[in-house]
């Protein structure tokens, strides 16, 4: 009877985080360059049940097999590519194909790199170009902060930045991180990646790179690649296990209720 508890309330917590997740995803739908998630799921090992034969031939024999529920076994960005989306906005940039955008915060003598899809950049006081609230700076593909003194600069499609249209004055070249395999990076939050961290050696793995073979898009945003009807129909499918789960949850707990107040008695 225990049993049955641990296995629908094991589902039922899955079920709750995949929620979660789907719900971030779709209260994410107009964040620039925003990728959803998914819960990867897996049933537990079934576990064998045995019974001791200690008379008989003193070890234990296997009666059978049962699967103790569904676990959540780990988060998955989806990271195809959303739709790109014309502003004009000169500090705004999309990448059409594989690659993000890179980030650098200087803290003290550290460096910390960040990558994004987010190509909504903002230019400081001081003339960097920065990217979010926190005012980091977007690297040049030597890992440098970019001065660009004003919005009145060009960029092409291989992300090199000029100080006007004729193209004659380089200002720098956007640095774009091409990983190798993209899954393995680390969700900072809803729109910055980070490498995964080595906790022997207490820094950064290095991943191996690819070479970028996209376009950069200045003028654009790419939008989010959340499928909006899919979230919507695992959302009103969880709501149903949802409610399943904490129903058989109550009617077992009920009949052990009963069995220990009435037939406790006879």
């Amino acid at each position: 009877m225990s049993r049955g508890i641990y296995t629908a309330t094991s589902g039922l917590l899955t079920v709750v985080r995949d929620i979660n997740i789907r719900a971030n995803n779709m209260a994410n739908v107009a964040t620039a360059g925003f990728k959803q998630d998914r819960l990867v799921t897996t049933t537990f090992a079934e576990a064998v049940a045995k019974r001791q034969e200690i008379r008989t031939i003193g070890e234990k024999a296997e009666i059978g097999t049962s699967v103790r529920g569904k676990k959540a076994v780990d988060i998955k960005t989806n990271f195809n590519q959303g739709g790109l989306e014309f502003t004009s906005r000169s500090l705004d940039f999309a990448i059409a194909g594989e690659g993000f955008f890179t980030i650098v915060n200087l803290t003290g003598d550290d460096e910390v790199y960040y990558y994004t899809r987010n190509g909504q950049f903002q230019i400081d006081t001081e003339g960097y170009l920065i990217f979010g609230e926190e005012g980091h700076y977007v690297a040049d593909d030597a890992g440098d902060p970019i001065l660009v003194e004003n919005s009145d600069f060009i960029v092409n499609e291989f992300g090199t930045m000029f100080s006007d249209a004729t193209y004659e004055e380089e200002i720098a070249t956007l640095g774009i991180f091409v990983p190798g395999n993209p899954d393995l990076l680390i969700k900072k939050d809803d729109e910055v990646f980070s490498l995964p961290w080595d906790l022997e050696n207490e820094e950064y793995f290095e991943l191996e790179q690819g070479e970028f073979t996209g376009v950069i898009r200045q003028g654009y945003t790419e939008r989010s690649n959340v499928d909006m009807a899919a979230q919507m129909a695992a959302l009103i499918a969880n709501s149903r296990s949802y409610q399943s789960l904490t129903q058989i949850i109550k009617t077992i707990d009920g009949i052990k209720n009963k069995s220990a107040n009435e037939l406790g008695k006879v």
